[in-house]
């Protein structure tokens, strides 16, 4: 499967352009809290390469070039454990790889049209086939795929039914109520939608607010949705087989940059209308100790886009303008901090260790340094 040139540029405008802005009033602890680099490991490769998720059962780490197509494995002193580029040809061929992580152990790309390939020391084992026709217009940041009891969960892909019309504002008002996560029986094969926004969401509403890119965290039966361009997330409760909504959290993050919403009817504007800036992104929720952390970009403003000018450095410039930060909440939900910064030089965040600490992977050319492979920092979140 290949991705069109409309594809292609939705993908690119899914990452650069969506966010939200609505904000609530937030209970702050009386704390201060940081994310202090630990520990370091290098990996010996020559190359770069983005740290995505992490097993726990066996205590590695898995690394992928920018579209997925290679990807190693690494143990928690940086040796490299596997190492392997998907193969474009043959009878487990890998074409178009929209999606990669960890499930049960083994490492599984999303490989549209045909489903989930599981593969284990670079050896296909197995795989979760999407028994029906579906669209794919975007790379998913997390895979997102889990087990519970005779069920397989993963992100929904659009059905072929939907009629995609980018200037459309119909098409936006059915793409928001579609099912964000599906099941799978692992006996008969049979699916079904489980999880979707609640009523109660402003993605429902009367207004075009781009494309959504669901992100979810697992924590027991709880479930943490972010639909990325929004600063805020829903929690869900897992009963039975479904996932019932509980509430929404709202993330106070001041200087977040709000994307601008239009009328259905004038759906052609949006993406005209918010190219002029890069709002901020809600890209992920992770878990340490007694604390969910919200993490994400807060933007940039049209002013701050201008006087960058058009990049000349592969976008470098930009992301040091725009940072990740994490917002910190207890247990309960309540916020007790915001804008906490992680190391400059840092990747997307996206794994938290057996030892509670937030590893994230090194982008070389945002530092001043050379190293001689792919550094991995280890971070704790303290409270002071």
């Amino acid at each position: 499967m290949t991705l069109n040139l409309t594809q292609l540029a939705l993908s690119s405008l899914v990452f650069g352009l969506l966010s939200c802005g609505e904000k609530t009033e937030s209970s702050f602890a009386p704390k201060s809290f940081s994310l202090e680099i630990t520990d370091s490991v290098q990996v010996d490769f020559l190359g770069e390469m983005m740290l995505l998720d992490y097993d726990p059962k066996a205590n590695k780490y898995l690394l992928a070039t920018e579209f997925y197509q290679e990807y190693l494995e690494a143990d928690e002193n940086g040796k490299i454990l596997n190492h392997n580029k998907f193969s474009e040809d043959g009878i487990d061929a890998v074409s178009q790889p929209l999606g990669l992580g960890y499930f049960n152990g083994d490492v599984t790309v999303f490989n549209p049209p045909k489903g989930y390939y599981r593969f284990q020391d670079s050896t296909k084992v197995g795989e979760v086939t999407i028994p029906y026709t579906y669209q794919v217009f975007m790379m998913y940041p997390k895979l997102g795929v889990f087990e519970s009891g005779n069920k397989i969960y993963y992100p929904k892909p659009w059905p072929e039914t939907l009629a995609i019309n980018m200037e459309e504002g119909e098409f936006y008002k059915e793409l928001y109520r579609l099912p964000i996560i599906e099941s799978q029986d692992k006996t008969t094969g049979d699916t079904l939608g489980v999880l979707r926004l609640p009523e109660t969401s402003v993605l429902l509403g009367d207004q075009v607010h781009g494309f959504p890119i669901p992100v979810y965290t697992m924590d027991k039966d709880k479930l943490l949705l972010s639909m990325w361009f929004e600063p805020r997330f829903y929690v869900y409760n897992k009963v039975g087989d479904q996932f019932v909504y509980e509430k929404t959290v709202d993330v106070d993050i001041p200087e977040w940059v709000s994307y601008t919403p239009v009328a259905l009817d004038k759906a052609e504007q949006f993406f005209s209308e918010n190219q002029k800036k890069r709002p901020g992104n809600l890209t992920n929720i992770l878990i340490s100790g007694d604390y969910y952390i919200a993490v994400y970009n807060k933007g940039l403003s049209e002013e701050q886009v201008t006087e960058l000018g058009p990049p000349t450095d592969g976008g470098l410039a930009m992301r040091k303008k725009n940072p990740n930060y994490a917002a910190i909440f207890d247990k309960d939900f309540n916020q007790l901090a915001s804008n906490v910064p992680f190391p400059i030089t840092s990747n997307y965040p996206m794994v938290v260790n057996n030892e509670g600490e937030l590893v994230v992977s090194k982008v070389a050319d945002l530092s001043e340094t050379e190293d001689d492979g792919i550094v991995l920092f280890k971070l704790k979140l303290k409270a002071d």
